[in-house]
């Protein structure tokens, strides 16, 4: 779960070591540590990490691979690997992906679990990916962007967006996919609209400041 939120607001740890992690569900050393700007899957943010292991897209492997590492501490109690690793993926998995996916739904102003939503979170990283999007300030200007607008409007009304991408084509068919999904959502554009400003940060910690 804390993986999960940190994939949910772009945190990046950079030096998952097992050391660093706790059974207490917490972690250590926070030295290379930053917050993704734009958006790129694959972002290393600890300069000595030359291989990725510790990227953004690799922290949910390498939180499990962790997990791996703590339950052979206990084989002498629990009797062969097997059983041990799948102590760990009864659990991780399903743990991960119930939060990570409740996270997304609270960021895209989802309030309900629909069929294909899987599918649209990572339409949704996939168009981030490719245009290099800031990562807060998407999820923020989404939060205050209508559930319908005219068509002949939705240029001026969609720019706070819009201005994030370099292809605008590829934005226009991403919000009118996600408009779409927000017709299935029983609430009007001020719950809508609070709700997502509630899960996506006005703030994150810039690289350059950190520096």
């Amino acid at each position: 779960e804390l993986v999960a939120h940190w994939q949910a607001v772009g945190f990046m740890h950079g030096v998952m070591n097992t050391d660093n992690m706790s059974i207490l569900g917490l972690t250590l050393d926070y030295g290379p540590f930053g917050f993704m700007e734009g958006f790129d899957a694959g972002h290393i943010c600890n300069h000595s990490d030359h291989t990725g292991r510790y990227s953004y897209r690799a922290q949910p492997r390498i939180a499990q691979w962790n997990c791996y590492a703590l339950a052979d501490a206990f084989l002498s109690l629990i009797g062969h690997p097997d059983l041990s690793k799948a102590a760990v993926d009864e659990g991780f998995s399903a743990g991960f992906n119930a939060r990570f996916h409740r996270l997304m739904r609270d960021k895209l102003g989802f309030a309900t679990e629909q069929e294909g939503d899987e599918e649209f979170f990572a339409d949704t990283y996939g168009l981030l990916n490719r245009q290099r999007i800031d990562y807060t300030l998407f999820f923020r200007r989404l939060s205050r962007l209508p559930a319908a607008v005219a068509k002949s409007e939705h240029a001026r009304v969609d720019a706070p967006l819009r201005d994030l991408c370099v292809d605008r084509d590829a934005c226009d068919a991403w919000l009118l996919a996600w408009r779409a999904r927000l017709q299935k959502e029983p609430v009007t554009d001020a719950q809508c609209h609070a709700h997502m400003l509630a899960h996506n940060p006005k703030y994150v910690l810039r690289n350059w400041m950190a520096e």
